[in-house]
């Protein structure tokens, strides 16, 4: 009743009881967003989990302490809808990112599918992985020139098993868009915000 109250109101705060947890973020395009710990209660639509929940904060935060690089800038969050409802690839097999991070910055929208989650089972080759490529290729075909997509994986695996695993160092895994949520604790998000700002519209190469 105390969650409800609050939404009502329109002053809506972090709040928990046991195992259930509400998150105020603002920029998000609805409130709040629900982390469940366990499963002694049945959330609909499904609770974030630790590490969506980990990146919800981590962006709250950044964007609370009013950094320069987003001065004059709009950055919105939304959770995307599970599959078949949801923003969807069928390029790389069906996969719904779990979130959209949309910035607009001079006339200029980046559109960015961001899915924190654990690598450790997923190759290297996985379309999940390589979408930071794959999605150049629909930006292409979309052809608006004030539209740049991007996709990042935020991996709660730790770069030094992914490093074993895939036979890649880490400055390839940055290059690939798989950032490290943990171990870049402090930074990770500065580091998306900045790659997106600093990528290419493919769809004006050879359109002059």
């Amino acid at each position: 009743m105390e969650l409800k109250a609050q939404i009502e109101s329109g002053n809506l705060k972090a709040w928990q009881f046991g195992a259930l947890s509400a998150i105020s973020f603002g920029r998000h395009l609805y409130e709040p967003l629900l982390y469940l710990a366990g499963s002694a209660v049945e959330v609909s639509p499904v609770p974030l989990n630790q590490g969506e929940r980990r990146f919800v904060e981590d962006l709250k935060a950044y964007c609370d302490t009013s950094p320069m690089l987003l001065e004059g800038k709009e950055l919105y969050l939304l959770r995307n809808l599970s599959k078949g409802r949801g923003v969807g690839f069928f390029e790389a097999g069906n996969f719904h990112p779990d979130f959209i991070v949309w910035l607009v910055a001079d006339g200029q929208e980046y559109i960015s599918f961001v899915d924190p989650k654990g690598i450790r089972n997923i190759g290297a080759q996985d379309p999940k992985i390589k979408f930071y490529s794959t999605i150049k290729e629909i930006e292409r075909r979309l052809g608006d020139r004030a539209v740049t997509l991007n996709s990042f994986v935020i991996s709660n695996t730790p770069s030094h098993e992914m490093q074993m695993l895939w036979g890649v160092d880490k400055t390839q895994m940055l290059a690939w868009n798989v950032l490290f949520q943990r171990e870049d604790a402090d930074n990770y998000i500065e580091m998306l915000l900045t790659n997106v700002l600093s990528s290419i519209n493919t769809s004006v190469k050879g359109s002059t």
